[in-house]
């Protein structure tokens, strides 16, 4: 429970209302966001919100903004939290993967942008599972192909970097794209949570309203290093190749960027979660290391770097060991789907882990996600600790199985060591945290 209670109260020092608050305020008849002010006069200012985090985030700028909203729209992946956001327009989209809501979130999104004025403020509030819920598929690209390519690349083992390179490139709203309906004299504010391991914006929900570097052809040879370019459906291969022989227009570039006033900020990231856990540890007497760098590999690499770095701090015989020791890693491990069980990357990282340390009794390890949901799974992640493979042995409980058939989930169920959480309205990667004592 520790190490529970240490997760989400850092996740609630890093929550979306705060993360607003720090950055977003009303000074006399200007709005301020960081160290830039824009005057409002009789301007209207429009507020468009997208993502895990959508509603909470709008929720704290509707309150700072009030009266001055002229028009609102959220798009959210969250069905009780939609039904109770008072935006003008709120719609429920689909994530991991795209259907139906997801293509009327962005024919809304759409209509939303072609209907601001040139004289207008436009703030956006962008997070994580925005490439998902957001969804204006390629022309001749259906929604069910649009699904199915991401299941593929979803299941590829792929980083978020090329995940995305690819979903920028069926979309006609990703890669910068969204700029393209709007006006290009308004004023334009992205305040974005980040979900990616460099914090890159042009990557967080694929970038709607950020330029975009990435090509056609960065997008072909994603699919072919991942062994996906034939499995892909045919109507994605048909636009790629077009669009490689220029007959489809490329993402918004850096050079094209048509929005001359734009102001876009990181506001949370997972990196600022570690740190907030990392104080509040300290504050309990602990030695707490926090990981430089996030982690973006394989999953089997990841556990194994971890410990790698915390065994030293679990041997009881090394006198320069201090105790407890708190270590603290974040990113987004990459898992590559080959079996047919359930589970997410953070449940299996902690099977992994758990596989790594056994034997060793004063370790604890948590692995999350940060959103509340790892994988198509009602649970976080996991904790687990030295002891938990050779309970499960006792048990005639075989982990490596388990792994096989990527099946983490139902190993953890038996095993009593699911970490659940619900949704929390957030979404900064996922954090690992390792307790040696």
């Amino acid at each position: 429970m520790l190490l529970k209670n240490l997760f989400l109260e850092g996740l609630e020092q890093c929550s979306p209302h705060r993360a607003i608050r720090e950055v977003l305020e009303i000074n006399g008849n200007e709005i301020k966001v960081g160290d830039k002010q824009y005057s409002i006069g009789n301007r209207p200012v429009y507020l468009f919100a997208v993502g895990k985090a959508a509603v909470p985030m709008y929720e704290q700028a509707s309150e700072i903004l009030g009266d001055h909203i002229t028009k609102s729209l959220v798009i959210t992946s969250d069905q009780e939290a939609a039904g109770l956001c008072e935006a003008d327009e709120v719609i429920a989209g689909s994530h991991p993967l795209p259907d139906e809501q997801s293509l009327e979130a962005g024919n809304s999104a759409v209509d939303f942008m072609e209907s601001i004025p040139s004289h207008a403020i436009t703030i956006t509030l962008i997070s994580g599972g925005t490439s998902s819920l957001l969804s204006f598929p390629a022309e001749g690209v259906s929604v069910d192909d649009l699904a199915g390519l991401y299941k593929l690349l979803n299941n590829s083992g792929a980083t978020i970097h090329d995940i995305n390179t690819v979903r920028k490139h069926c979309s006609k709203v990703k890669g910068g794209q969204l700029l393209r309906y709007l006006d290009p004299n308004i004023t334009l504010i992205d305040l974005v949570i980040s979900d990616v391991p460099d914090d890159e914006l042009s990557i967080v929900g694929s970038g709607p309203t950020i330029p975009d570097w990435s090509s056609f052809q960065d997008a072909y040879h994603v699919l072919l290093e991942y062994d996906l370019w034939e499995a892909a459906p045919e109507s994605v291969r048909t636009h790629i190749e077009k669009g490689i022989r220029g007959e489809v227009v490329e993402t918004v570039t850096p050079e094209e960027a048509p929005i001359k006033k734009h102001q876009s900020e990181i506001i949370s990231s997972a990196s600022k979660l570690a740190d907030k856990i990392a104080d509040l540890a300290s504050q309990k007497g602990w030695k707490v290391t926090v990981a430089d760098e996030p982690f973006n590999e394989d999953v089997e690499e990841v556990a194994r770097s971890v410990v790698d770095k915390i065994l030293p701090a679990a041997d009881q015989d090394n006198p320069q060991r201090a105790e407890p020791a708190l270590f603290i890693f974040w990113g987004e491990s990459t898992v590559q789907v080959t079996g047919d069980g359930k589970g997410g990357r953070n449940q299996e990282l902690a099977l992994r882990g758990a596989l790594k340390i056994a034997g060793y009794e004063n370790i604890t390890w948590l692995s999350a996600g940060t959103d509340g949901i790892d994988g198509p799974t009602d649970a976080a992640g996991a904790i687990v600790d030295g002891t938990t493979i050779a309970k499960a042995r006792a048990k005639n409980i075989d982990p490596q199985s388990y792994l096989s058939d990527n099946d983490s989930h139902h190993f953890h169920e038996q095993m009593d060591t699911l970490l659940k959480t619900g949704p929390t309205g957030n979404n900064l990667m996922d954090v690992v945290m390792i307790l040696c004592r």
